[in-house]
């Protein structure tokens, strides 16, 4: 029994370091309510905006959150559930945006 326990322990080891593969970016096209439409790249823990009028990209870290997504820079933030997403800009009203 004993010079099976060196074999299980490397299974064991082995088991803990394989990584799954990694994921690939999640590009969502949304429609706003009030402004052209914005393009949300999700990649790992952050997602940035794209707007396709002025190819103008915003990079947002992911925050904690009980329920739903929500990620924020200093300007920009996203919150959502689902198909739908609430953006605002600086002190803009914020938009309604829903996945198309």
């Amino acid at each position: 029994m004993r010079s099976l326990l060196p074999i299980a322990l490397f299974a064991a080891l082995a088991a803990c370091a394989h990584r799954p593969p990694a994921m690939t970016d999640l590009r969502v096209t949304n429609a706003c309510d009030r402004a052209p439409g914005i393009i949300v790249v999700y990649a790992g823990d952050s997602a940035r905006i794209v707007t396709p009028a002025s190819d103008a990209e915003v990079v947002l870290p992911r925050k904690p959150t009980a329920s739903g997504f929500w990620y924020e820079s200093p300007t920009h933030s996203i919150r959502g559930k689902g198909k739908q997403i609430t953006y605002t800009v600086g002190r803009m009203i914020p938009m309604t945006c829903t996945a198309s």
